[in-house]
């Protein structure tokens, strides 16, 4: 009885190692430079927004970051598992939206009304309705350190 204890005990701490290290492993063998930096909106550094390297061409794999308090951010690209981005040239998006009432509140669930989108970043830094990309980088190997200061 105690052999099939020990025996259970040691296959299931295997499947455990096992599945626990599946996780680290890149999805696809991707290999990725590291790329950080950080936003500033009119000089003040922009928290919570979405920054987005769009790859230029018909391949590649994009990668997207939040700010953080300081206006820093660190890409991942999702599909390589792993902080960074893929060689090659870049189309960069950055945007920062809230959810707002009829009347330009913060929306919660108790607002009146429907939701809509307010922009707290110029348009034309966003990818919406298919703009041309006003910021580019290109990611080489090594360190990669991309800030931005957006303008109106």
């Amino acid at each position: 009885m105690t052999r099939i204890f020990y025996y259970s005990l040691a296959l299931s701490v295997l499947c455990f190692l096992m599945s626990a290290t599946a996780g680290c492993q890149r999805k696809d063998g991707i290999p990725v430079q590291s790329v950080t930096g950080k936003v500033t909106y009119k000089g003040e550094p922009l928290e919570g927004a979405l920054v987005s390297f769009d790859p230029i061409g018909a391949s590649g794999r994009g990668a997207q970051a939040y700010t953080g308090p300081d206006g820093s951010y660190t890409l991942e690209t999702y599909a390589a598992n792993s902080a960074g981005a893929v060689l090659g040239d870049y189309n960069v998006f950055i945007e920062k939206n809230i959810t707002v009432d009829q009347q330009g509140n913060e929306y919660t669930e108790f607002s009146p009304g429907g939701p809509a989108t307010k922009h707290l970043t110029p348009k034309k830094y966003s990818s919406i309705n298919g703009q041309q990309a006003v910021l580019k980088a290109t990611v080489e190997k090594g360190k990669n350190v991309f800030n931005f200061d957006l303008e109106d």
